[in-house]
């Protein structure tokens, strides 16, 4: 039998009572029902999320190099969905290195000039790795706002 692609990350926030995980961006339903689901609906769900993440990721960054940016994560040991656009990886970066970060280009990314007026005046010498937390949170406050509002327009 063949393994199912999920986008699932191992961080279910769905039994914590959230209804989209913060984790995957699927809903408690989706994530319930994956394994019967048709392809279709896995393929549209999985579109969906990937539609979104690089839709709000290209608001703040802009990809200078796939490559540098795989090998970051592979050297690091960072969950991604591989079958996602590299401006997906992102939000994975993120989520484990945020707070870590002091080159953003060693990555092989780099800010957009919106990300840039987020900088936070926090008095520290180096904003960079709080500036990085503070878009993970937007992002991803985001996503689960637009995924939540998708689904309800959908019902």
């Amino acid at each position: 039998m063949a393994r199912i692609e999920s986008p699932c990350i191992g961080i279910c926030s769905t039994t914590l009572g959230d209804e989209i995980c913060r984790g995957c961006k699927r809903h408690s339903d989706e994530i319930l029902s994956w394994g019967q689901a048709e392809a279709s609906e896995r393929d549209a769900a999985m579109h969906r999320i990937e539609s979104l993440t690089e839709k709000t990721v290209s608001e703040f960054f802009v990809l200078l190099d796939k490559d540098q940016l795989q090998q970051q994560l592979s050297q690091r040991r960072i969950r991604y969905t591989k079958r996602f656009s590299p401006e997906c990886w992102i939000v994975d970066l993120l989520r484990v290195g945020a707070g870590r970060i002091q080159d953003i280009e060693a990555y092989g990314i780099t800010l957009t000039d919106q990300a840039r007026r987020l900088s936070p005046d926090t008095g520290r010498h180096n904003t960079t790795s709080r500036l990085l937390e503070l878009i993970y949170q937007k992002i991803n406050r985001t996503i689960l706002e637009e995924t939540d509002r998708l689904i309800c327009e959908k019902s």
